[in-house]
């Protein structure tokens, strides 16, 4: 456990022990006294989640209009490629406004639209609840982008293409006859072979889409899972720092 600190936004008299102007002295947490904690909280660590949290942002979508149900837009399906950490979420599509039907069908997105993105890797990322004047914080496993995905609009310029190709070709043309020189390959030898970008591409493109459930946060499957962000236990946190060293630290970054 580990205590977090309010300060008060009062005005007294500065400390005696502020460095004075000019002075190569480092102030300490004695120097503010002029700005003192007026309540303490404390911290405990969960790791009940830990492993499986993750943040979803939406880049494109401002947010005073989530994907919720209480905004009438859920999240409808959900995908994903554990591999390669592809994430895919459906959404509606409001058909009342500013929308061509006669495309949606050609597309087959008549209702929904496809948000897409990669999962990556997050550090320093906490989810931290208040429950009964405690701090709860638990790792974040990894973040993802998710902004609208055109695969159906992909899918078909490509059928396009490969008709336009099979236009050109003179069906009245009388095929050659050529000599072919056959060899014997092993199976391996046959294969393309990838390496570096290209081969993660036909390594996530490989890979199926595994389906998921998504519960919206007013669901009481989604409320319950929000119990484990709880601590289980009520073990105290080591500082790995002091105070003075804490501070330290917050002004290097800045």
């Amino acid at each position: 456990m580990k205590d977090i600190s309010l300060a008060s936004d009062v005005s007294a008299s500065t400390s005696a022990s502020v460095a004075k102007v000019g002075s190569n002295e480092t102030p300490t947490l004695d120097a503010y006294d002029d700005d003192p904690v007026v309540k303490s909280f404390p911290i405990y660590l969960s790791s009940r989640l830990a492993s499986h949290l993750h943040i979803f942002q939406y880049p494109v979508r401002p947010n005073t209009r989530p994907y919720t149900g209480s905004q009438g837009e859920p999240v409808l399906d959900l995908r994903v490629k554990p591999d390669s950490g592809i994430v895919q979420v459906d959404v509606p599509i409001n058909t009342t406004h500013f929308y061509d039907h006669e495309k949606g069908e050609k597309w087959g997105a008549v209702d929904r639209q496809t948000l897409g993105g990669v999962m990556t890797k997050s550090e320093g990322y906490m989810i931290g609840i208040f429950k009964d004047a405690e701090l709860h914080l638990t790792p974040v496993q990894g973040t993802c982008q998710l902004r609208p995905s055109f695969t159906y609009v992909d899918k078909d310029v490509q059928t396009e293409k490969e008709i336009a190709r099979s236009v050109k070709q003179d069906p009245a043309k009388p095929k050659e006859i050529r000599a072919v020189q056959m060899t014997v390959k092993s199976s391996d030898d046959s294969a393309p072979r990838y390496s570096g970008a290209l081969a993660a591409r036909k390594r996530a493109e490989d890979e199926e889409f595994v389906e998921m459930h998504w519960y919206d946060k007013d669901t009481e499957e989604a409320w319950d899972l929000a119990e484990h962000l709880r601590s289980a236990s009520r073990e105290p946190l080591i500082p790995a720092t002091t105070k003075d060293e804490y501070i330290d630290l917050i002004r290097d970054k800045s």
